[in-house]
């Protein structure tokens, strides 16, 4: 089994961040739906059913019938379709934990800062770049879900009814949007870190705590991203 740990602690209860302001994880990452969570990923570990290190790909693995499940993305769509296992795999929602089923949705995202010099022109090009054309490339390239119907409709398989439809009504069913803080990087960085870290062993109630504190330093420390005045 690999296991995408940010929509599987989401799952139980637990967020990366509040969601009211975006000025601290405390209580969300290191509370008790997050302590589940934590508990449960490393007993994924200790109980056998996945191992502690994966080979350098965790996609191959699953492909080459070395692990029997793989929680991925969309991405991993066409070379499973591809791969020698490709009539015996089935692509599934995810698990409900206690809170619902949960996707992260959003993904990684551009922005432009309130004290960019030259904001007309960085505005401009967020505007070209949204066009649904340059949605539908980008979807191409990646592997990820077109964000827009229209997008959808000029890439194969994510018109409605196509090979890759399902994972379009799954986001339109169970996503949760990413943390939508220019903190975000390094938010998700240290959640994997601290993620390893748990699976290698760490106190879960300890490693989330010093996650928290890295955070919320990181976030105070860059004004919690407010416009300057």
């Amino acid at each position: 089994m690999a296991v995408r740990v940010l929509p599987a602690a989401a799952g139980f209860g637990g967020d990366l961040i509040e969601r009211e302001d975006f000025h601290s994880a405390d209580g969300v990452l290191n509370g008790p739906e997050a302590l589940e969570w934590a508990q449960w990923f490393r007993g994924l570990v200790t109980d056998g059913y996945m191992p502690l290190k994966s080979g350098a790909d965790p996609a191959q693995d699953f492909f080459n019938g070395n692990t029997a499940i793989l929680w991925t993305g969309s991405w991993s769509a066409a070379p499973a379709r591809d791969s020698a296992i490709a009539d015996d795999i089935v692509f599934l929602p995810p698990p409900d934990f206690g809170a619902g089923p949960v996707i992260g949705g959003g993904s990684w995202q551009w922005g432009v800062s309130a004290t960019c010099e030259q904001k007309e022109g960085a505005l401009d090009y967020m505007e070209f770049a949204i066009q649904d054309q340059y949605v539908a490339l980008v979807s191409s390239a990646t592997g990820t879900v077109p964000a827009t119907d229209a997008a959808a409709a000029e890439v194969p398989g994510y018109e409605p009814g196509g090979d890759n439809d399902i994972f379009r009504q799954l986001l339109q069913s169970y996503s949760v949007l990413r943390p939508p803080t220019p903190g975000y990087p390094y938010i998700a960085t240290q959640f994997m870190k601290t993620s390893q870290d748990i699976l290698n062993g760490a106190d879960p109630q300890s490693a989330l705590d010093q996650a928290v504190k890295q955070i919320d330093n990181n976030q105070k420390t860059n004004n919690f991203f407010a416009p300057q005045s």
